[in-house]
Order: structure tokens, then C-alpha cells, then sequence
């Protein structure tokens, strides 16, 4: 090759030589972004086994969740990368979720991969004290998730495995973090009633796969006495359970039957042979003894009897002549003396003809009733008459009530002489002394019943009412308690537990609660509910309306405006809030406002509401006098021992009182809102506390006694029994109120005497009987007295009577 050739041919080479270097110098200068590398991400929660493919290639997590995949560029992950949804293990499955921000971002740290996880779980089913119960009694069961899903489940499903939501992730300030979801039995149906607290257990199926639901089942003993004489009766029971399922049982040989696994519920039992039985509604909520009564045919012959002896009575009191007779039979003809025949004009009455001496009849003794001798006759017949019904009635009342009376001792002051065995002269008077001595006859009052004995503290004369909460959720349990309730950390939802706490306050004595509420879709609900199960158990209600939002800011007067308004539209008249002329209204944040706004509020619903202010001082209750109704002053935190609460609670009574308003004063068993974020703590002292705080409200005389409070857990001032107090402060008001209140009825609400039978008690039934029986003869004598009333024309003043021919 000539060497111009080779001068030409060096530089072509050095041009290609660059132009094939150039690309892949800018390409190794570019973006990080757009050049290959490895792409580190975490699981989130960290689990091992989560498959992901990017660009073909598939990897899985470690035991830490984090996986390395190599990636030709970070442009466009998010289209690039499968999360499959697999099961990680047999007994968890995994769904992708999201991921924190842009995957891109995976050139700089690691990616951070949220996932949803499910979970097999199972359970079963046992009684209180641990035995299986065979999963073929269950009917249905519901399940509700910390996020409101919902598991109805009945047939197969019962005893089959189940996948549920476990887990799912959230963005926050650090980046994505994992919840763990839980689950709640709503219900369990076995014979057609449930037997678990709703909300009560709790599941986490990220902790534990197999649950264990704990159904309430019971023990229950069944016996049947006699209704009057108290004595074994009866062949058996027939129990009707909540499905309508009726099963006959038989007593054994000491007259019982014993049901060990008795569902909690309400059942209809009546006793089976041997007499008549009614069916009487019981609720079991606990191990218990449930006697029943049977109306044996001896008591069906008594009733009988006795109907009989009212109408026999009955009959005499129409007519005297034959009371006369049976009290003084006629003697046999032989032995009558002979009488002269009575001249017509004895009986005409004629002036005009003088009565011979010998034919005259004799003086008329004085009545009783002070009449004159010329009284009409009619008058011995209705003093007849009224002999006649006492001697029936005495008769009626003998034969109901035969247990026998003991005699009552005679007073030590003044001697008592009983009468002789002869009658008396019936000239002398009751109080007259007798020819034969100087001690006077003295009438010995009827016995008396001694008075029962009354427990420590004396009956309140004012009605009691506590302060009652409807905001519990199952979740509310998680926050700042120190204490939970023997009932279970339940809801407020639990229709079943408002029945108990109600029940429970009754025994205790408490009159009504005073219900915190605001208008809202939820309470409103609960308040619905609330109602429903007082009307049924004769409770009373008031309204502690919450004025005040979570940050104790008062709500707009709009707003209060309109719910009272709603609140007095619904409830104005319904009975269950009658505890004065109108429903009680506490307007918690009413010292906020001046008079004149309150009255702009509320003077519209004060015409059909008692509405009462929550004044804390004497210079408030001036302030707002004559824009309200009274004041209920909360005053949980006083401590009643160390300070004088007495003097503050007499001086607001006054100021209320001033202007004719209600006074409710606060009555609290201690005080702890440390939790909350509070200071204060005022110690219960075994009772002391609320017995202290009890005498210091009733002596600034109220209208109303304010328990503060039933279920406050939050400040721990409630007198609910509780894992911590048990029943002991429950039972403390109870003594104060002069309640003598078996433990086992403040626990346990269904007691069997707390129950309302649909039907009468048995001796209603026998006096209802009786007085249905009466009522006829009662209308034909009362007819037929009218009626000899009206044609027989009054006897002449001083003309002598007709003689009845029985007398003669």
C-alpha cells in the first residue's frame, strides 16, 4: 500500500473507532436511574416466602421479608413488578397492597411493599367451666372484624375452617406499618337464644388460630310446691324453649329435675300433672333454683268453698229474715206459746181507732246509729245487710288466710279483763264498769304487725337517679382503664346488657339514670333501646344532654337548640321520663352562655322540658335565674371526708331553691381521672367515701339524689360491679337506701323473683276468681234493693211496723 493511501486510511480508522465508543460512554455517564442495578425491597409486615417477578425473573422474601432482584433500569416498576398472592405458609395467604411513594425510587432505597394477609383460623365451642359443647347444638353464629366485616355463618360452615381478613397496612410519617386486625362474637344461637355477651370475646387471628368460645350455659334445678300448702306437687315440668321447642321432663324422686346445660335465656315452664299450671316466663342467667307453683285439686275444693261461702254471704245480706232464722230456728209447734191474733188496724195505722194497751207494741230499743223510733225499716235492713257482708267477708278472709295469729300481749299499763262467758249487759256501755267489780271493760285493739327491721340507712324520700353512659364500644375498653366490668367489656349496643344494668340498679334501689346523649344516628339508637327496656321493667330516665365536644368546647347554641327540640318532639310524653311533671333535661356546658343566650336556646323546649343547668357555683345559679329549670351540679372529684363539701352543696341548694327551682346533688364513691390526664384522686375507703358523700347530699335537702356514677370507667367513679370492686360499693348504696338486696341478684340480673310473669300470681288468680264470682249475686241484690226501695212507701213516723209472720 502507497504511503498517501495508509495517511488516509489512519484517520478513517480513528473516526470509526470513535463513533463506536461514544454511545456506550453516554450511556455509562446517564442517569442512574436508566442503568442497570439491584432493586432491595421490604415486606411489610416481614414474611418470608412472598413471590415477586420483575422483568421475568422471580424471587422470594427471606425469614426478614426483604428480597434483592437485579433489574436492567428503574423506569416504569410499577408496571414491572407482580406481587403474587400465595400462600406463604398452609395457613396464611398474602395480597399485595400498595407500595410507599414510586417503586422508580428503588435506584436510591429500599421499597417498601405493603400486603394484606389472611389467615385460616377454626374454633370451638365450650361451656363456663370448660366442657365441649358438640358444635350440632349451634344454629348460627356471627363474627364482626375490627373493621366491620361481617361472618354469618350456620350448616357446614360451623365446623369447617375459615379465612379471614388478618392484617392490612397504612401510610404513616415513617412510612408503611402493619395492623393487625381482631374479631368480635356478636352472637351464638343455640335454641333460639344467644349465649354469649355480645362483643365480650375477642379474637387476634395474627396471635392464635384456634378459638375457644366460651357459651353460657347453665345448671338449672326445677321443683313445683303446692300453692297454698307448701308441699311437693306435681309429676314433671314442660319447659318451652326460645325456637318454640317444647320437652317434657319428669321430676326424680325427690321431686326435682336437673338440666345441666341449659342455654341462657328466657323460657316459658309450667308444672305437668297432679292440678292446674300456668306458664310462667324465666330468665336463667346463672347457676339457680327455679320453684314453681301448682293449683292442686285441694286448692281448686278451697276455691270452690270459698266461692260458694261469698255467695251463700251474699245471699243473707239480701235477705235478713233468712240470716234471722239460721241465727234463731223455730221452735217445734208444741212448744210455742199461743198469741192473739193482730187486728188489721195494728198494721193499717189508722189515727182514728186507739191501740189497746195489751196490744201495744213494745218501746223500740235505741239504734245504733241515733235514729229516732219512727225510722224507716229499711234502715234495720241495711244494718242487716252490712252485718251480713261483714260476716262474708270475715268468712272469706278466714278461709284464704288460714295461718294462725298469735294474740297480741296485753299492755302493761292498765290492766285488761276479758268478757265473761255470758253476754253482758247489753244496757251498760262498752266503757261502763260492771256491778261486780271496779275494773272496766277495755276494748282490745286488733294485733298489730310488728314493724319490719330496717337496714342501716333509711329509705331515701327523693328519687334516686345515676348517672349513666351509652358511649361504650367494644374498642372503648383499650383506653385509659384501670377497671372492667363483671359483665364483660361490652357495648353499649347490647340490648341484653342494658337490661341487666337496669335490673341491677332496681335491686339496689336506684330510681332512674340519667342518661349522657346527644343527637347523633348511633346514641340515638342506643337512647331507643335504652327506653324500650325501662317501659318494660317500670325504670325511670332522664337526659344528661352533652353540650360540650371532646375538646370540652361548648357546641353551638343551633345545634342544642335543634336536639332538644328533637329530643322533646320524641319524648315529651313518654311515660318512661316522667319522673317529675316533665322530662328532666341536664344541659352539661349550660355556664358557658349568659342568661340571655340560654333563654334564646331553650326557652322554646322549657314548655314541654324540666331543662337544668350544670352550674358549679353560687354566683352561676344567680346568673341563670329564671332561664332554667334547677341545677344538677356533676361534682365527681369532691372528697367528702377531708373537705366540707357539705357547706358548698347546702349553699347551692339554697341558691336554687331561691328561685323555685330543681336541685339534684351530687352523691359519688371516690374520684380517679389520672389516666385522663387528671390530678386528682379521692380514695374510696372501703365505702366510707360514698357513705360520706350520701349524708352531705341529703342534707342540703334535694329534690333528687345524683349517683355519680353508674359505668364511668374512665374517672372510676362508677358503682357497677367490677373485676377490681366487685359489687361491694353497689351493695353500699344499696344499704343507704335501706335495700336489704341479695348479692346474687346485683350480679345477676335474672333472678327469678325479679321476674314479671305475663299472667297473675296465683293468689291473684284465686281473689280474681272469687270477686268474678261475687259479682253477679252483688248485681241481683243490688237490683232487687232498688227495686223494694221503690214501690214500698216509707213507714209513717210513730205507727207500729208490720210483723213479719217468721217471727211470730
Amino acid at each position: 500500500m502507497t504511503r498517501p493511501l495508509r495517511r488516509l486510511l489512519l484517520p478513517l480508522v480513528l473516526v470509526a473507532t470513535l463513533l463506536t465508543v461514544t454511545p456506550v460512554a453516554a450511556v455509562a455517564d446517564g442517569p442512574a436511574s436508566r442503568r442497570p442495578g439491584v432493586l432491595r425491597m421490604q415486606t411489610v409486615p416481614p414474611l418470608a416466602g412472598v413471590q415477586v417477578t420483575v422483568d421475568g425473573t422471580t424471587v422470594r422474601s427471606d425469614t426478614h421479608g426483604r428480597i434483592a432482584v437485579r433489574v436492567r433500569n428503574f423506569l416504569g416498576l410499577a408496571d414491572r413488578i407482580v406481587v403474587a398472592s400465595a400462600a406463604v405458609s398452609p395457613d396464611r395467604r398474602v395480597v399485595f397492597d400498595r407500595f410507599r411513594g414510586s417503586p422508580d425510587a428503588g435506584v436510591r432505597r429500599v421499597v417498601e411493599v405493603g400486603l394484606r394477609t389472611v389467615r385460616r383460623v377454626s374454633w370451638s365451642f365450650v361451656e363456663r367451666l370448660g366442657t365441649p359443647v358438640p358444635v350440632e347444638r349451634i344454629t348460627t353464629m356471627r363474627l364482626r372484624s375490627s373493621t366491620g366485616e361481617i361472618h354469618e355463618l350456620s350448616g357446614a360452615d360451623l365446623s369447617r375452617p375459615r379465612w379471614v381478613a388478618e392484617s392490612r397496612t397504612q401510610q404513616g410519617p415513617l412510612g408503611l406499618a402493619s395492623k393487625q386486625l381482631y374479631y368480635v362474637v356478636d352472637s351464638v344461637v343455640v335454641d333460639g337464644t344467644s349465649v354469649v355477651n355480645r362483643a365480650a370475646q375477642r379474637f387476634v387471628p395474627w396471635d392464635r388460630q384456634e378459638w375457644v368460645i366460651e357459651l353460657l350455659f347453665f345448671k338449672v334445678t326445677f321443683s313445683a310446691t303446692d300453692m297454698i300448702f307448701s308441699r311437693q306437687a306435681g309429676g314433671g315440668v314442660v319447659l318451652t324453649r326460645a325456637d318454640g321447642r317444647v320437652e317434657r321432663l319428669g321430676f326424680a324422686a325427690d321431686g326435682t329435675v336437673l338440666v345441666p346445660d341449659l342455654p341462657r335465656g328466657t323460657y316459658e315452664v309450667k308444672v305437668a300433672g297432679g292440678g292446674v299450671s300456668f306458664g310462667r316466663p324465666v330468665s336463667i342467667s346463672r347457676d339457680q333454683q327455679v320453684v314453681l307453683s301448682l293449683i292442686s285439686p285441694l286448692d281448686l275444693s278451697l276455691v270452690v268453698l270459698g266461692v260458694l261461702t261469698v255467695a251463700l254471704g251474699l245471699i243473707l245480706v239480701g235477705r235478713p229474715h233468712l240470716c234471722r232464722t239460721l241465727v234463731r230456728p223455730r221452735r217445734p209447734s208444741w212448744l210455742r206459746l199461743p198469741r192473739r191474733r193482730r187486728t188489721a188496724a195494728i198494721g193499717a195505722g189508722a189515727p182514728d181507732q186507739p191501740v189497746p194497751a195489751a196490744t201495744a207494741p213494745a218501746a223500740r230499743p235505741p239504734v245504733a246509729n241515733g235514729a229516732a223510733a219512727g225510722a224507716p225499716a229499711g234502715g234495720v235492713r241495711r244494718t242487716d245487710g252490712r252485718r251480713g257482708a261483714a260476716v262474708a267477708v270475715a268468712a272469706l278472709l278466714t278461709l284464704l288466710a288460714p295461718l294462725p295469729v298469735a294474740d297480741r300481749p296485753a299492755s302493761a299499763g292498765t290492766p285488761t279483763r276479758t268478757a265473761p262467758a255470758g253476754p253482758p249487759d247489753t244496757t251498760l256501755p262498752w266503757a261502763a264498769v260492771p256491778p261486780d267489780t271496779a275494773t272496766p271493760w277495755v276494748a282490745v285493739p286488733p294485733p298489730v304487725a310488728a314493724a319490719a327491721p330496717t337496714p342501716s340507712g333509711a329509705s331515701a324520700p327523693v328519687p334516686v337517679l345515676a348517672y349513666y353512659y351509652i358511649w361504650f364500644n367494644p374498642t372503648s375498653w383499650n383506653r385509659a382503664k384501670t377497671d372492667y366490668p363483671l359483665l364483660g367489656r361490652y357495648s353499649s349496643d347490647d340490648t341484653e346488657i342494658l337490661r341487666r344494668h337496669v335490673r341491677m340498679a332496681k335491686a339496689a334501689g336506684i330510681d332512674g339514670f340519667l342518661v349522657s346523649w346527644k343527637h347523633t344516628p348511633q346514641l340515638d339508637a342506643r337512647l331507643a333501646a335504652l327506653v324500650d327496656v325501662a317501659r318494660r321493667e317500670n325504670f325511670k330516665l332522664g337526659i344528661v344532654y352533652q353540650g360540650l365536644d371532646f375538646a370540652r368546647d361548648p357546641l353551638p347554641l343551633a345545634t342544642v337548640r335543634a336536639d332538644l327540640g328533637h329530643f322533646a318532639d320524641r319524648y315529651a310524653t313518654e311515660p318512661v321520663f316522667d319522673i317529675f311533671d316533665r322530662p328532666v333535661v341536664v344541659w352539661t356546658g349550660s355556664e358557658k352562655f349568659t342568661a340571655e343566650q340560654i333563654d334564646d336556646t331553650v326557652g322554646e323546649a322549657r314548655r314541654r322540658l324540666l331543662v337544668l343547668g350544670n352550674a358549679k357555683n353560687v354566683d352561676t345559679v344567680a346568673d341563670t335565674r329564671g332561664v332554667l329549670d334547677g341545677q344538677a351540679y356533676y361534682w365527681s372529684s369532691a372528697d367528702p371526708v377531708e373537705e366540707k363539701t357539705d357547706r358548698k352543696l347546702a349553699a347551692m341548694s339554697e341558691a336554687v331553691k331561691r328561685t323555685g327551682g330543681l336541685w339534684i346533688a351530687p352523691v359519688a364513691p371516690g374520684f380517679d381521672a389520672r389516666m385522663i390526664g387528671g390530678r386528682r384522686d379521692v380514695d374510696r375507703r372501703d365505702g366510707d367515701t360514698l357513705r360520706a358523700s350520701f349524708a352531705a347530699a341529703r342534707r342540703s335537702a334535694p329534690d333528687a339524689l345524683g349517683v355519680i356514677s353508674w359505668n364511668e370507667f374512665s374517672e372510676n367513679t362508677h358503682v357497677e360491679p367490677s373485676e377490681r370492686h366487685g359489687e361491694t360499693y353497689l351493695g353500699v348504696l344499696a344499704d343507704l337506701l335501706g335495700r336489704a338486696v341479695d348479692h346474687d341478684v346485683l350480679v345477676e340480673s335474672h333472678a327469678t323473683s325479679d321476674e314479671k310473669p305475663w299472667g297473675l300470681p296465683a293468689w291473684a288468680a284465686l281473689l280474681s276468681t272469687v270477686a268474678v264470682a261475687a259479682v253477679p249475686p252483688l248485681w241481683l241484690v243490688y237490683r232487687r234493693r232498688r227495686a223494694r226501695s221503690a214501690v214500698t212507701p216509707p213507714t209513717q213516723r210513730g205507727a207500729a211496723p208490720q210483723v213479719d209472720p217468721v217471727d211470730l
